[in-house]
């Protein structure tokens, strides 16, 4: 989703490619929601225990440890991230970390694309031959 609004918004013409156009997504926002904030969580947990054993290192060291201002900006800058990531997916206009070409951004999700129907066909795969298994002795 995010690389179809960065392609809209270096080219409006892909707007009118069928390819583009249909939402891909079959996800719901609640969930799209619920799963950033889990991902938040998760990445702020990340830089507590980062903070926590970069600390004992320079203990270990001799060096002075960090301050928890330091830790504060990195949540800081984490949540901004987040922050970002909402404010792109409700107004559909996304941004990348580096400019990328419009044929770059084509192949990226030419390969997410594939990736997710390889993904799809492993599911419906794994639940077919799961009952499939239980039967046969």
């Amino acid at each position: 989703m995010k690389l179809r609004h960065a392609l809209f918004a270096l080219d409006s013409k892909f707007k009118r490619n069928e390819k583009y156009t249909e939402d891909e997504s079959d996800l719901e926002d609640e969930w799209v929601v619920e799963h950033e904030n889990q991902l938040q969580e998760k990445e702020i947990e990340k830089a507590e225990k980062k903070f926590v054993r970069d600390n004992e290192k320079f203990s270990e060291e001799g060096k002075q440890p960090h301050d928890e201002s330091v830790l504060k900006e990195r949540i800081d800058i984490i949540k901004e991230n987040f922050k970002r990531l909402a404010e792109e997916r409700n107004t559909k206009k996304a941004t990348l970390k580096r400019e990328k070409s419009a044929e770059k951004i084509e192949e990226m999700i030419d390969k997410l694309t594939e990736r997710i129907q390889a993904s799809k066909l492993q599911m419906i795969d794994r639940d077919e031959t799961k009952e499939i298994a239980l039967g046969t002795r």
